[in-house]
């Protein structure tokens, strides 16, 4: 029998007891967990412990899972949510309406990807409609930001077309950094990590100032093996924004399992204390 919530939000929940509530696999929470899109209290022993607003929020994320928006998309409409004291409170109520990622502020409903209000999300993104092998290069062609939105809309079920969309995005424009992390992410969740690698690498050299990529080249080093390089990644996300907590949490691993137990304690901290008011 599972223990009650704590009405003071305290966590009280460990990751077996939310993933048998939520009918979800204990690995798909540490998944979730891990890349920070939920940051729960931990345990004298650093371990997740859920509140009931966490399981509130695991619940929007596997609602989110099966529609099928695909983990790339989910990743970084809370990172460009969470990335404003304004918006950051709404991340919590990230949902999906028809295949499109939504939040509702007030009796506003908008997409959080684009930015504009539903009603206009729509013809936001859609680009001409041209045939991924075109080999036209007329002055009406699709813009860079239309084959990379094109690409997102693909990329649930779609994934070669996808990649052709992105491609199409580089040949337009070699230095655009969403069409790099997106193919990137494409790459990473098929097992392709050294071409993951080459994507985010040229991601945070156009972007140095953005952790995102920093932080998802530092995960793929790290399902390569190599931490060393894997926590200089983490330190640059760290770099480019000191309060991406994930990036504390998974660089205090790191310290741990090279026995550097002064930097896992300094990073232990610094994640608890970014953590959200609960």
């Amino acid at each position: 029998m599972h223990e009650p919530v704590s009405q003071t939000g305290t966590g009280r929940y460990g990751v077996s007891e939310a993933a048998e509530l939520l009918k979800l696999s204990p690995a798909r929470v540490r998944a979730w967990v891990r890349a920070g899109w939920i940051a729960p209290e931990r345990a004298s022993d650093g371990t997740p412990r859920f509140c009931f607003r966490d399981l509130v929020f695991l619940r929007r994320l596997r609602d989110l899972h099966e529609e099928k928006i695909s983990p790339r998309r989910v990743r970084r409409a809370l990172t460009r949510l969470r990335a404003s004291p304004e918006t950051a409170a709404l991340a919590q109520g990230l949902g999906a309406s028809e295949g499109q990622l939504v939040v509702r502020e007030g009796d506003a409903l908008w997409n959080p990807e684009s930015g504009q209000g539903l009603f206009d999300f729509a013809p936001a993104l859609a680009p001409r409609v041209v045939p991924l092998d075109a080999r036209s290069r007329d002055v009406d062609a699709p813009s860079p930001e239309a084959w990379v939105a094109l690409g997102d809309r693909l990329a649930d079920d779609e994934r070669t077309q996808a990649r052709q969309a992105y491609r199409r995005a580089l040949d337009a424009d070699p230095e655009h950094v969403d069409a790099h992390i997106n193919l990137g992410c494409l790459d990473h969740e098929d097992g392709a990590f050294a071409s993951a690698e080459n994507h985010y690498r040229a991601a945070t050299a156009l972007r140095p100032s953005d952790p995102t990529p920093h932080f998802d080249l530092a995960i793929v080093l790290e399902d390569q093996g190599r931490a060393r390089e894997a926590a200089d990644a983490y330190r640059a996300a760290l770099a480019a924004d000191p309060a991406f907590a994930e990036a504390d949490f998974n660089l205090a691993r790191l310290c741990e399992q090279a026995a550097d137990r002064p930097g896992a304690l300094r990073h232990w901290k610094a994640y608890r204390e970014l953590l959200p008011a609960r």
